[in-house]
């Protein structure tokens, strides 16, 4: 007969039901020894469906071991064979039950990540193996991914970027605005340890530089102190607020410590900060590299391409660099470095001529914000994103206006060339009628002339032989 051991209500609309048996031998039940036993868990939920787990207890190993997971429409209202109940740990056998169903929902995210955030990123073929290779290779660090709120919002935010003309900038902001531990124990294990992303390959954007656009020489402890980034050339990288960088000697090194700002979604920020290292081209004086990283391999090559460092408020350097770590090789940009939280006007046709001399219009660079005030109040940015919003719909307003007004003038335009192409094929038909007549012999015009009668008067004349019905 059936027993149950034990209700556990889990919540308001789930009870655990409990029940034991031993598995009954003749030779075993004679000798009065027992070597295993079957526990059966029945989870009830109010819509009358239960979920039954049915677990095997070992006495040789002691310990539970899943046997299988079924479900069922009906209750289970007798099991055959219960000749013993043994007593077991309610709180190991419940927590193996839900370990269960945990892993069963961490599959499911994986599936789900792989469907929203990888496959549209990647040809099918692509897809298929960054997913198998996800759960084959990194399944401990997606889980945890999954369950951490940063590296979740990490990939909530990495499915907006998809199809994007600028999908990869979009993806990285994306890593700037939830990157912690969680995601960089991600990334780590799915594209460095174990590569199951594919790499970007380098597509020629930032070569690196001919010699002859470099300074000739440069002294790498010029560059000690405190220096803002006060003008950028990609805005994945580049252009950011407050960004003030101090720099020491470490012996032969030059030392980075590195800060800038991470506006969020409602108008606030939090500072972001790193440290990197950089050593001199002993050959080529104006180069300087930053190697031997462990966060995706990173390595980071700078050529200055001008720099006035004279102790004056317009002294800068002009940095150009290129990169590649294991997602991406042949990143690039530049940075315009200044003595001042603002940018000189008086370099600013040194800095027109060096970015020339690497096929860069220097219009093209954007101007960042030093000022490094304290943030806004949250009041006082939510009354700015309102106002922000307001004029979007505004503007969206408009360009939806403007574009009504232009399908109106497309119809107008349709109409007057439909009208336009009548009047020109009656004007045709006058043409072909006055041409009929011009050509008509003096002798068929006075026929003409003498045939002006009645329809009866016809009839009366050609009998049958004209149908006068299609005359009429």
């Amino acid at each position: 007969m059936a027993l149950s051991l034990h209700t556990v209500f889990l919540c308001k609309e789930e009870t655990v039901n409990l029940y034991a048996r031993s598995a009954c031998h003749e030779r075993t039940h004679r000798i009065g020894s027992t070597s295993s036993s079957i526990l059966m868990m029945k989870v009830r939920s109010n819509n009358r469906h239960y979920k039954c787990f049915q677990l095997f207890r070992s006495y040789k190993m002691n310990r539970l071991i899943p046997l299988s997971h079924f479900k069922e429409k009906s209750p289970i209202s007798s099991i055959n064979a219960f000749e013993e109940i043994e007593r077991f740990d309610l709180r190991r056998g419940v927590t193996l039950i839900l370990q269960n169903q945990w892993r069963q929902f961490i599959q499911l995210a994986i599936i789900l990540v792989c469907t929203f955030v990888v496959i549209p990123n990647v040809d099918a073929v692509d897809a298929l193996k960054t997913c198998t290779c996800l759960l084959k290779e990194c399944r401990i660090e997606l889980a945890k991914c999954i369950a951490n709120p940063s590296c979740a919002a990490n990939v909530a935010c990495l499915q907006t970027c998809n199809n994007r003309p600028d999908e990869t900038e979009c993806q990285i902001k994306c890593g700037d605005l939830f990157e912690n531990s969680v995601v960089d124990q991600f990334n780590e294990c799915a594209v460095s340890r174990k590569k199951c992303v594919p790499r970007k390959s380098d597509v020629g954007e930032f070569p690196v530089p001919d010699p002859s656009a470099l300074v000739k020489s440069f002294n790498i402890r010029d560059f000690s102190g405190k220096w803002y980034i006060a003008s950028g050339l990609n805005p994945t990288f580049d252009i950011f607020d407050c960004q003030l960088h101090e720099f020491h000697m470490e012996g032969d090194k030059l030392v980075g410590n590195l800060t800038w700002r991470i506006k969020t979604p409602d108008g606030g920020f939090f500072t972001r900060s790193a440290v990197q290292t950089f050593v001199q081209d002993p050959n080529l004086p104006a180069a300087l590299y930053n190697h031997d990283n462990e966060f995706l391999h990173y390595q980071d090559d700078w050529y200055i391409l001008s720099a006035q460092t004279d102790n004056k408020p317009d002294d800068y350097i002009f940095v150009y660099y290129r990169g590649r770590n294991d997602a991406w090789d042949g990143y690039g940009g530049a940075v315009i470095y200044t003595r001042s939280s603002k940018l000189p006007q008086t370099i600013i046709p040194r800095l027109e001529a060096a970015a020339q001399s690497v096929g860069r219009n220097f219009d093209t660079f954007t101007t960042t914000d030093n000022t490094c005030g304290p943030e806004p109040p949250l009041v006082e940015r939510l009354e700015k994103k309102a106002e922000e919003g307001e004029k979007f719909i505004i503007k969206e307003a408009e360009e939806v206006e403007k574009e009504v007004e232009r399908e109106v003038v497309k119809v107008r335009d349709t109409e007057m060339s439909l009208f336009q192409r009548l009047l020109e094929g009656f004007k045709e038909l006058q043409q072909d009628e006055e041409y009929f007549l011009k050509e008509l012999s003096k002798e068929e015009k006075e026929l003409l002339d003498d045939l002006q009668m009645e329809a009866t008067e016809v009839e009366k004349l050609f009998g049958r032989a004209l149908p006068i019905r299609k005359l009429r």
